[in-house]
Parts: C-alpha cells; structure tokens; sequence
C-alpha cells in the first residue's frame, strides 16, 4: 500500500510511519521543513507547509490511504483561536481535496474528544456533537466536510477520536509529562482537584487501532479511541506518586479549571471493540514504566 501522512512529525506521525513502514507499505511523510526528520526504511518525505497543501495531490500522486494529522493550536488559549482555527479548516480540506482528486479511496482524519463538547457521561459516536472550543468547532465542520467530500468521490473516510494520548517523546507542558518530572525532583505538584473521569490510552495501542482503521474494511464514520480505564484524575496522579516513590507534595486543587468548565473524559470504546477486534494492551502502570526509561534514555535532568 501507498500512505500518505501528513504532519508526519509530531506525536502520533513519526510513530505511525514507522509502524506502517514496517509492515512493508511505501509511505510519504508531509512535513514543513527538514529540521526533525529522520531516516526511516520505506519512507520518503515532502516539505510543504499547510498553506500550499492543494498542490499535494500532483506533488505525491494517488495513494491508497491519506492519513491527515496536520493542525496547528492544539494546545491552551490557541484552542479559542477561532482565526487560526478556520485557518486550519481550509488548509486541511485543500489537501484532503487534491488527494481525493488523484484517486484516493480512503481518507483518515485525527478527530479529537472537542469535537463532543462537555458530557459529564459516557460518549459515544452517537452521543450528540456540541464543541464549545473554536478548535472544537473546525475539528468537527472538518469531519463533516470531508464525509460530503468522500460521498462525492466514491471514497472512505474514517475519523479516529483521541480522547487523552500518552507516551515516550510527548509534549513536556501536558499533565503527565509534567508531573513526572516535579515527581522525580520530589518538587510540589500543582493540580487541579483530579475529580474529573479521565482515561488515558498509551500511544502504542492508538496507533495500532489506527493502523486497523486504515487497512481492514470498516464503516465510514468516527470511531472513539480510549483505553477503557475510565477512573478520577486524581486516581492517576496517585499511581505515578506510587510508580516513582516520590515524596512530592500533591496540591489537588491548586490549579482552578478553566473558564470553559471541567471537562470529564469518558469514552465508550465498543465499537473499535467489536467491530475491528481493537484492544488496548498497554496498562497505565506500563506506560508510565516506559516514559521513566525514556526520560533516563535521553538524559532528563532529575
């Protein structure tokens, strides 16, 4: 198989390439500069930035899968940059059309747990859309354009929904990475008060249940991706307390919620379940073991 990966640096990219490289398949990197690219068997690379993302088609070609992890904002106020959003919106659906133009016959989009909004329940790819984040807001006005798209083009199109990724390599600000961190210089750790459900699902697993959305036949449509341990936050920073024996101070309540509210994260995983056989294998205790043996790996100062 041809796959094309756009924004084949970050997180999810680079290890996505390597596990579709391994199996074998041709795949295309899209990156903006060369900065952070690494060699990797069966993988070459394009330079583009988002905004000339319409001259992907006749630069690549057609390919079997596109895989669209592209987006800028993701992260704090950037999320209610509603320029910025919109901006990825446009940029997105340019190159998702030049592909679809070369003859692409599935197309797969990173959705994001923003695309529901606040539940204080259970979600589930039936639960009703409401985004009350502009980042949100695009996320979903994508899902929606593009589906019209792939009906229009005879293609299919699959959207995984990362509800809270986790791993080796992850961004230092999340709460996670960052805690680690205070917890192994036995520093204090603020937080917020950790009542909210949470669930945390190891980078490992979601690009396998990926990698199945992309190459065993699937219905067209979202597909929520979580581990399954659906617990407090609090119950989290506990465990990583525990993991690392560390005699931080844990301030629960230190760090108020934001003005958007207190955002629980409880996803129904039963469709990736019964319909592609997904099951994550990766306990929290493991991933957190991992991240530990990165961070002494690449020298994190403790």
């Amino acid at each position: 198989m041809k796959i094309v990966i756009t924004g084949g640096n970050s997180f999810i990219g680079k290890a996505l390439a390597r596990k579709a490289a391994k199996d074998g398949n041709q795949v295309v990197l899209v990156v903006r500069s060369a900065a952070r690219t690494e060699e990797i068997s069966n993988v070459s690379y394009e330079f583009l930035p988002m905004e000339q993302y319409k001259k992907l088609g006749s630069l690549i070609g057609t390919c079997d899968c596109m895989i669209n992890l592209s987006w800028d904002g993701t992260r704090g106020s950037t999320r209610m940059d509603r320029k910025l959003q919109q901006g990825n919106y446009k940029n997105t659906m340019d190159g998702i059309i030049s592909m679809l133009e070369t003859g692409c016959r599935r197309i797969v989009t990173a959705g994001s747990q923003a695309e529901y909004g606040h539940h204080d329940g259970v979600i589930s790819e039936k639960t009703p859309c409401c985004p009350n984040t502009e980042y949100g807001i695009a996320k979903l006005n994508l899902y929606e354009s593009v589906r019209n798209a792939c009906s229009e083009y005879k293609a299919e199109l699959v959207e995984p929904r990362f509800f809270s990724l986790y791993g080796p390599g992850d961004y230092s600000g999340t709460m996670i990475m960052s805690t680690l961190t205070a917890m192994l210089k036995n520093m204090p750790c603020r937080l917020s008060a950790g009542v909210q459900m949470w669930d945390y699902l190891y980078l490992a697993d979601a690009i396998d249940g990926v990698w199945k959305l992309c190459t065993q036949p699937c219905e067209s449509g979202a597909y929520n991706l979580g581990s399954g341990d659906v617990r407090t936050l609090k119950s989290y920073v506990m465990e990583m307390a525990e993991i690392t024996k560390t005699e931080s101070e844990l301030h629960f309540g230190a760090v108020p919620y934001p003005e958007t509210g207190m955002v629980s994260i409880w996803p129904d995983i039963s469709k990736m379940r019964n319909e592609l056989g997904w099951k994550p294998q990766v306990s929290f205790k493991t991933g957190v073991s991992r991240i530990l043996k990165d961070m002494k790996k690449e020298g994190t100062k403790i």
